[in-house]
């Protein structure tokens, strides 16, 4: 037994056509006239047509119509509301024996209470079981209505939500692109080398090769899963490089690995954002060289720099750091570690381990 929260409840059980006011109102009429033509074919009354809207039987045609829809409708509210709304094999039997039975025990009701009170005597067993099929029909239909309804909005909402995704995902990726683009570091990099142009063009025909070594390595290893530790350093110089510009040449990367370690792979642009993470919340003055330390260990790759933060953290750098610890949980079930201890900031990325297939 499952019951949903009231607001939630009334919410989900207005999407349902058995709940919409117009179809509550003309339905049981049409059906209850169409009843009574029903009733009339059967009998072989057809010429009592052309009094169709003066006769009273008509008129109680309706009105069990009415009841029999109305009361269904009730059961259906409850069994969504106390029973569980997978619509099991369980729930459905239920529904429809108690839709059934509550449906006929009224028409039955009011059928005999008509006749015993206009006419003075009990209704037919022949009339009687005329109706009697009549309203278990009606009660199915009723219940397979709700039912192909219930399946359509659950296609259209699982549609919807597919949509929804897809426009997320769309969402994420522009963010992702915008992000990768890195307008910051782009814009800077422009402004230096405006600056290096009147001061020595040599210089700034290299910092423009490698501000497009940058953006060419982010824009190729775009849809790459993992990359080497050896690209990653190579990616790292660059930006090292183009931050230098503005932080007096005082950013020192040492790289320190074996040969065989630098076959390990990570995850594109991990070591190029965790350093320029690094340098941007750090105060790098003119007198001291930052120096970044990077190094294997442990099935790690750490980055460790000292620690002397800015009083306000850059948050672009800060959100890619962040981006950079959901894209690993992807690739493996090691975490991205960040320590701030003894004056020193540690970063520590996974190494990304690939199952050859035998």
């Amino acid at each position: 037994m499952s019951k949903l929260p009231s607001a939630a409840f009334h919410k989900e059980i207005k999407r349902y056509f058995i709940n919409n006011p117009l179809f509550r109102i003309i339905a049981p009429v049409i059906y209850g006239v169409l009843i009574y033509l029903l009733i009339l074919l059967i009998n072989n009354n057809v010429t009592q047509i052309n009094d169709l809207f003066s006769s009273e039987e008509v008129y109680v045609c309706i009105g069990l119509s009415y009841i029999a829809f109305e009361s269904i409708r009730f059961i259906i509210i409850l069994t969504h509301k106390y029973l569980k709304s997978d619509f099991s094999l369980s729930r459905i039997i239920i529904q429809l024996l108690v839709t059934t039975g509550l449906t006929l025990l009224l028409v039955v009701t009011c059928l005999k209470i008509y006749f015993n009170t206009v006419y003075g005597f009990s209704i037919s067993t022949t009339q009687l079981l005329i109706f009697t099929i009549i309203f278990i029909v009606t009660a199915l239909l009723y219940n397979v209505l709700y039912f192909s309804n219930y399946y359509l909005q659950k296609e259209n909402t699982i549609k919807i939500n597919s949509e929804k995704q897809q426009q997320q995902v769309l969402e994420m990726e522009m963010m992702e692109f915008k992000n990768e683009i890195n307008p910051d570091l782009l814009y800077e990099s422009l402004e230096s080398t405006i600056a290096l142009m009147y001061r020595d063009i040599d210089q700034a025909e290299e910092y423009i090769d490698c501000l497009a070594s940058t953006y060419r390595y982010v824009l190729t290893n775009r849809y790459q899963e993992v990359v080497t530790v050896s690209e990653e350093v190579n990616a790292a110089r660059n930006i090292v490089r183009l931050l230098n510009e503005k932080y007096y040449g005082q950013i020192k990367f040492n790289p320190t690995f074996d040969e065989n370690e630098l076959d390990a792979v990570l995850v594109p642009g991990s070591l190029p954002i965790i350093i320029e993470s690094m340098v941007r919340n750090t105060i790098v003055t003119r007198f001291e060289p930052f120096v970044i330390n990077c190094y294997i260990e442990d099935d790690y790759l750490t980055v460790q720099a000292k620690l002397n933060e800015r009083l306000i953290l850059h948050e672009t750098s800060t959100n890619a750091i962040t981006r950079l610890q959901k894209s690993y949980t992807l690739y493996t079930d090691l975490p991205v570690i960040r320590v701030k201890a003894y004056d020193e900031n540690y970063i520590k990325l996974p190494l990304i381990r690939i199952a050859e297939e035998v």
